[in-house]
């Protein structure tokens, strides 16, 4: 699968806030961990990954763990297992318009 990471601002308290390069699918847990209004997207201008979805599915398990009640955050946000992380996964734009000269002759 391919993800994209972004930056993020993570606002703790009124005195922190600490920024965080993550990829994309891990922006809904940290906004369940910290509340919304505390995650701010700041940048994504970076390319695309190919990564494991099996084994970022157990990253994310081990990384954020669980909630006050017992819950795994990552199944929380995304899904019990990784084949709902790959519906997640960045797509690259469709291109438009006809294809270049090169193109349309291969």
């Amino acid at each position: 699968m391919l993800a994209k990471h972004v930056k993020v601002h993570v606002r703790r308290d009124m005195a922190e806030i600490i920024p965080a390069v993550v990829f994309e699918h891990e922006v809904e847990i940290l906004r369940d961990m910290h509340g919304d209004g505390n995650i701010e997207e700041v940048e994504s201008d970076y390319p695309a990954v190919p990564i494991d979805a099996a084994e970022e599915f157990d990253r994310l398990v081990n990384v954020y763990g669980r909630n006050d009640e017992g819950q795994l955050y990552a199944e929380r946000c995304i899904g019990r297992g990784y084949k709902q992380l790959e519906a997640l996964a960045y797509k690259e734009p469709a291109k438009r318009g006809r294809p270049a000269k090169d193109e349309a002759d291969a």
